[in-house]
């Protein structure tokens, strides 16, 4: 209620409660908890605005990264009509809060916010999961119902520290290729670099013309 009162326009949504769970159990006095919720709200407040364009956008970052990363996946979804990684909504509404244990969500949420080695590292941590589920999805002809119910299964039976390494490695796998990578991709892992590379290659060509 006092949140309601502090942000009026966003009042409460469902899954604030997800976040504000973490800080009770580690937080004991009330005005620490609402002050430092009010702090994880900064960064989380996109993810419960009302038209939900900031949650779209990273599901289809999401969906561009799992064709670069893994195309056979990526090509069995749009078969199925489940590109849209609907699937994974909830995983990127409250940061794996539902999936993870208190203290597996607490160390997830940790390293997410370090924003190394990049701000979207969660979408990595998404395409890491989903790249050990992709067998099991393609051979047993997964429809969309089946893919959400079995996404849903995962729930705390996701190897955090396992899945990090698997999305850290990712990264580098795609960092040491950035200047082949399309540019979208390099915006979404921030690689800067690959795009200076992009502009300084498409300028020699249009000087050799």
């Amino acid at each position: 209620m006092t949140y309601c009162m502090y942000d009026f326009d966003l009042g409460y949504v469902q899954g604030m409660s997800d976040f504000l769970s973490v800080l009770c159990v580690v937080l004991r006095k009330e005005s620490d908890i609402f002050w430092c919720f009010v702090g994880l709200m900064e960064h989380v407040h996109k993810n419960f605005e009302l038209d939900q364009v900031h949650i779209k956008t990273q599901l289809s970052q999401l969906k561009s990264l799992v064709e670069i990363v893994n195309p056979r996946l990526a090509i069995y979804l749009e078969s199925q009509d489940s590109d849209h990684m609907y699937f994974c909504f909830r995983w990127i509404l409250v940061l794996f809060k539902r999936e993870l244990s208190f203290d597996d969500c607490q160390y997830l949420w940790e390293v997410l916010w370090t924003g190394i080695p990049c701000r979207t590292f969660m979408l990595l941590f998404c395409v890491s999961i989903l790249d050990t589920q992709t067998d099991i999805i393609i051979e047993n002809r997964f429809g969309l119902t089946e893919i959400l119910k079995h996404i849903n299964n995962l729930s705390m039976h996701i190897d955090v520290q396992k899945t990090l390494c698997t999305a850290e490695a990712i990264y580098h796998q795609l960092a040491a290729v950035q200047d082949k990578l399309p540019r979208h991709i390099c915006e979404i892992l921030s690689f800067n670099h690959a795009e200076s590379i992009s502009c300084n290659n498409n300028e020699r060509k249009e000087n050799g013309k």
